[in-house]
């Protein structure tokens, strides 16, 4: 596991700060944050006649994200400021030419929670490194799961065995017929909760035989043009073919056992598997995803790509477009083909909106059909271990916001893509190996602590992370119990507010007198990190990271050496968790409050600060300008409501929608 700090920083309530939320500058002056922060790191104030004590890298680079571009009319500014005991507070009022505050400048601010680094995360490229396989089945406890650990604690009992009490919740645990043998010896353990089914072939030796399913839109817009420098025009179409025969060249060499299948949609859909036997045409009602799974099934035995890589290219050469868009059935298709082996992918690559048969996305009725069909497909892949990629042609509009649930749910990837791109695209997808599927993630924290940006105040969070790559990470975000109780948070409140919603309010007299915390009388606090997956030769397995971090009431201590990486990555992943949920203000507040703080951190070692920021200002501000569009086309800040099986997303625009889907997945360390 990776800490944002050294230390859990432990505090009586949030410090705050005030931002201006001003929607009113137009979107092509929008960048990460916009605003000029109302307080900055002391070193970046210079008085007449001093050097200026600010620092390059990092601090600076961040900085800058908060200027302002120059307005284009003329105005006054007038500062006023005042020392207050944690540094120089600055506040900027606009004026007319006479002086007097414009109306702008009396707009209400916002008061948000100032960041701190307890931040944890976790790279995927861990999960399936070597560790001690811990021989038996994991002790859990009764009351909160968390397992027994190298950290746990045993008495003996009155009768026979051990009691364990329990280092996050303090339930005591009966164990019965145990000894301290038993114990796990170190902070990584994996457990064998089911072997790998014995079969013969090359999986067994490690192999790659998953299949790889091009399902590729054919439809009449596909033949719309782009023009090539020095080129002439090429359609949409070509480009994807291209960079299909361009990708099966490399596949051929690199993974010649992985079997591809072709499928294809216009207003019906072909089946032309690995291309071998003349296409299958799909007769099954597209509105019954079920009987065109069934039917699609029942095709050819694909043969590897070394071997069926001349026929499928010799077929992607004749694709011709024609009739309209049948995105669901064909995404049915590939999907009963990919799932007959865990670990493939589905690679769907579209220009325009679904209108044929089940998933279709005209019409209000068909789309609150289509949210749950592209929900059931989306659980059916997952239970399946395959990834959905979804890849959108630039200048269309297929509504990423609901397509885009089927990638983020299963480990693919989503983007808009220029036609002459799509062969990077292709194989940047094609070259992340899947290392496991059906991965959860649990984090477990001291019972003195919760997890910040869930529903309600837990110690302990469950995400369903699907198919991973190792270039994934996940992150959590936690915070200090005072008072609080499990109830939910008042979320609306807070969402007018722009603050954090799962910043549980406290009542006064709780302030006042300091509520106890266990945290309150110890030195070090434990984490736990339980990753369930299913391996690539179908063995299950439950891998565990149990460390502990020592306390400080200091907040510069803990600030002092902080990993930016982390902190970065989760601004991030947050920050577009947030837009997902339509909660558009506290995106953007979150993402402000965020990079100011990343604006006086610096990192505690030699890894060049230069490369995170530059990361981060391409996918922070690309994000938050999408953000900001749909907070002025939701202005009320409210949560959009869909059905459960479609995000917020579904009313954002195609922009919007690819800039949170991959910010989600984004990795800066």
């Amino acid at each position: 596991m990776f800490y944002a700090s050294e230390f859990v920083y432990v505090y009586d309530h949030s410090d705050t700060e005030e931002v201006d939320l001003d929607e009113s500058d137009s979107a092509e002056n929008s960048s990460a944050a916009v605003l000029l922060p109302t307080r900055l790191p002391e070193s970046t104030h210079s008085l007449p006649g001093s050097k200026s004590r600010s620092k390059s890298g990092f601090r600076s680079s961040f900085r800058n994200l908060f200027r302002r571009k120059s307005s284009k009319k003329s105005s006054l500014k007038s500062s006023q400021t005042t020392d207050e005991s944690d540094g120089a507070h600055t506040s900027t009022q606009e004026c007319d030419s006479s002086g007097t505050p414009s109306v702008d400048s009396k707009k209400k601010k916002n008061r948000i929670r100032q960041a701190d680094p307890n931040i944890v995360a976790f790279k995927f490229r861990k999960l399936v490194d070597p560790s001690h396989m811990h021989t038996g089945d994991p002790e859990a406890c009764g009351d909160c799961g968390a397992f027994l650990s190298n950290l746990s604690e045993l008495r003996d009992a009155a009768g026979e065995g051990k009691v364990w009490q329990c280092e996050f919740c303090d339930k005591e645990n009966l164990l019965v017929h145990f000894s301290e043998k038993q114990k796990p010896n170190g902070e990584d353990v994996t457990y064998m909760i089911e072997p790998a089914t014995t079969v013969q072939g090359a999986k067994t030796l490690g192999y790659d035989e998953s299949i790889v399913v091009f399902c590729i839109d054919v439809s009449g817009s596909m033949a719309a043009t782009i023009e090539v420098p020095h080129a002439g025009y090429i359609s949409r179409l070509k480009g994807v073919q291209t960079a299909i025969e361009q990708q099966l060249s490399k596949l051929a060499q690199e993974y010649p056992l992985r079997r591809v299948c072709l499928v294809t949609f216009e207003s019906s859909v072909q089946v032309l598997g690995d291309c071998s036997a003349e296409p299958r045409l799909l007769t099954s009602s597209y509105t019954d995803h079920e009987a065109v799974m069934a039917e699609a099934k029942r095709m050819n035995a694909l043969r590897p790509v070394n071997i069926a890589v001349d026929s499928i290219r010799a077929r992607v050469r004749q694709l011709r477009t024609l009739g309209s868009t049948a995105l669901g059935p064909g995404l049915a298709a590939a999907l009963s083909i990919a799932m007959q082996t865990s670990g493939s992918q589905v690679i769907m690559c579209t220009d325009g909106l679904a209108n044929v048969g089940v998933g279709s996305l005209e019409g209000s009725e068909q789309v609150r059909a289509a949210e749950v069909f592209y929900g059931e497909m989306k659980d059916v892949a997952k239970e399946h271990g395959v990834s959905i990629s979804v890849i959108s042609i630039e200048g269309s509009d297929c509504r990423l916001g609901q397509l885009g649930i089927l990638a983020d749910a299963t480990g693919g990837q989503v983007n808009i893509v220029d036609p002459l791109q799509l062969r990077d695209e292709f194989g940047t997808i094609l070259d992340k190996r899947i290392l496991a599927t059906k991965v959860r993630a649990t984090l477990y924290l001291h019972r003195g602590l919760y997890v910040r940006h869930e529903p309600t105040v837990v110690s302990v969070a469950t995400r369903d992370v699907g198919a991973v790559t190792g270039d994934q990470e996940i992150t959590f975000e936690y915070g200090v119990r005072r008072g609080q109780t499990n109830a939910s948070g008042a979320e609306a409140d807070a969402e007018a507010s722009g603050g954090d919603p799962q910043e549980p309010e406290q009542k006064s007299e709780d302030r006042d007198s300091k509520v106890r915390n266990p945290v309150d009388d110890l030195e070090f606090v434990p984490f736990q990190l339980q990753l369930r997956y299913t391996a690539s030769d179908g063995s299950k397995a439950v891998r565990v990271f149990t460390q502990r971090r020592r306390l400080t009431r200091d907040r510069a201590e803990a600030e002092k050496s902080v990993n930016v990486r982390v902190v970065a990555t989760h601004a991030v992943q947050q920050t577009a968790r947030l837009a997902e949920q339509g909660r558009y203000r506290s995106s953007h507040a979150y993402n402000v409050g965020m990079s100011r703080k990343m604006s006086s951190w610096r990192s505690g070692d030699d890894y060049d600060d230069s490369q995170v920021q530059s990361a981060y200002e391409a996918c922070s501000s690309d994000l938050v300008r999408n953000v900001r569009l749909e907070a002025r086309r939701h202005p009320s800040g409210k949560k959009q409501s869909t059905s459960h099986a479609s995000s917020s997303l579904a009313t954002a625009s195609d922009q919007t929608a690819n800039a949170v889907y991959r910010a989600k997945k984004k990795s800066l360390f």
